[in-house]
């Protein structure tokens, strides 16, 4: 019985929030993409707030930028572990990184397409 509350204590959860920000901090200082994403999560915000966009856009803008930010970190750590795990050129290898870098284009692909559906009738 202890061990479920030693494995929901507060200190934990605490700690486990303070080391995935140390993972967001990582993604900003070493991966020039993610900050590009963040400038461009930040102005779709600023977008927002000056069009005074709808609720339904908000969430809509929410979940795609997230899912942007998300798949460019995973990106990050599937090629950290290949990288770190393939030392020599293997053809597997370049498929797994190959696909990580389709996963964020596809969403990146469909955050622009969010971003167009959300602020063109601003701009007629």
């Amino acid at each position: 019985m202890l061990n479920i509350f030693k494995s929901h204590h507060p200190v934990r959860h605490a700690k486990s929030f303070k080391y995935a920000f140390e993972g967001i901090f990582h993604a900003l200082i070493n991966e020039p993409n993610f900050r590009i994403q963040v400038i461009v999560v930040s102005i779709a915000t600023a977008g927002g707030i000056v069009f005074k966009i709808a609720n339904v856009e908000w969430a809509i803008l929410t979940i795609s930028m997230g899912l942007l930010l998300a798949a460019e970190m995973i990106n990050t750590v599937v090629e950290e572990v290949v990288d770190a795990y393939v030392k020599d050129y293997q053809e597997v290898a370049k498929i797994v990184k190959d696909l990580a870098a389709g996963f964020v284009l596809i969403t990146a692909i469909v955050a622009a397409l969010v971003l167009f559906f959300v602020f063109s009738p601003f701009f007629k």
